[in-house]
């Protein structure tokens, strides 16, 4: 009951989150500037970013399949493919939601056990984990005065600004602000204390045993070489899936790769964060505030944020309901064989 009470507890907290982030950011969003830019822009490069998000969905489900045969079991393409599809669209409503739902829908169609399902999507996982990684360190070291630029930006300069400076100045509001923030931190530590006592050794554990599994996972793949070839062409299609927003606006054409790799590294932070509709508000601030250290204006940085992010939960949305098509369709012809 106490679990299931946490469980609602944070969807809620991060829902409003998600929709906080969201009212600050688009009431500040010029609609019709951005209807007009839409009216006016070269969308053939669009149908190139949901082709090449098509291809990221393949070479998932490809590298996916890989990781269920080493397991002793097997999968058939489309099926694979379906439940894929329909673990980011139910993700995309309720976060972390979508690796159970995965596992589910492929366990009806192949009668393969659900943990050894749920291991194989726990190795996905810490191998995304650790390719973001190894691209934020590729992005700290060539982008490495525009990422310091966006810290200082965005975080030392707020946070000294807004309230150090005010602070010290004896500033009564924001001395009280500070206090009752603190009071609601410290009240909420020590109501979910226990179950952050409770949780967090097994979090940190449970990320340990995942790290090994899928260390020992892809040391033990046949074709070790080939799954690397798949992680890589995923990384790259989402590359490609940001960079050719660039021009669709004569105006963003001029960003260069080195900003599409930082506002690739930072976005995906952001669409990290545990908040439904893949990161929403906080993807839209982090990648605007990307843009505009590369030159462009606010406005721009806001535009492209909001179609890139757009365009996304479109396709997503679009796959989701294929992903069912497929599954349903497969289900009532087996049915219809019995």
């Amino acid at each position: 009951m106490k679990a299931r009470f946490y469980r609602v507890a944070q969807y809620i907290l991060l829902l409003t989150i998600g929709i906080v982030l969201c009212v600050l950011f688009f009431n500040t969003l010029d609609v019709d500037s951005l209807k007009t830019k839409v009216i006016n822009g070269n969308f053939s490069w669009f149908y190139l970013v949901m082709l090449v998000s098509f291809m990221v969905y393949v070479f998932r489900t490809l590298r996916w399949q890989m990781l269920i045969r080493s397991t002793g079991y097997d999968s058939k393409f489309h099926n694979a493919f379906a439940a894929l599809s329909i673990s980011y669209f139910v993700s995309f409503v309720v976060p972390r939601l979508g690796e159970v739902t995965r596992c589910l829908s492929l366990k009806k169609q192949h009668k393969i056990p659900f943990m050894q399902l749920l291991g194989t999507v726990i190795v996905e996982r810490v191998i995304d984990v650790l390719t973001l990684i190894v691209l934020l360190c590729v992005t700290l070291i060539l982008q490495f005065n525009e990422i310091i630029e966006f810290i200082t930006t965005n975080i030392f300069h707020p946070f000294f600004d807004k309230i150090i400076l005010k602070l010290l100045s004896g500033n009564t509001t924001s001395i009280w602000l500070v206090l009752v923030t603190l009071f609601l931190v410290t009240g909420l530590f020590f109501y979910f204390r226990k179950h952050i006592k409770e949780r967090s050794p097994k979090f940190i554990l449970k990320f340990i045993e995942g790290l090994k599994e899928g260390i020992v996972s892809v040391a033990m793949l046949k074709q070790k070489k080939l799954f690397v070839l798949y992680t890589f062409l995923i990384w790259l299609g989402y590359y490609l899936m940001t960079y050719f927003w660039f021009f669709v606006f004569e105006e963003t054409s001029i960003l260069s790769w080195g900003a599409c790799l930082s506002i690739l590294t930072i976005g995906t932070i952001g669409r990290s964060v545990p908040i439904q509709g893949g990161g929403m508000g906080a993807y839209h601030f982090l990648v605007t505030s990307v843009v505009v250290l590369y030159g462009l204006s606010e406005t721009w940085g806001k535009d492209l944020a909001t179609l890139i992010h757009a365009g996304q939960t479109l396709f997503t949305f679009a796959m989701g309901l294929v992903g069912l098509l497929i599954f349903f369709i497969v289900y009532w012809s087996k049915r219809d064989q019995r």
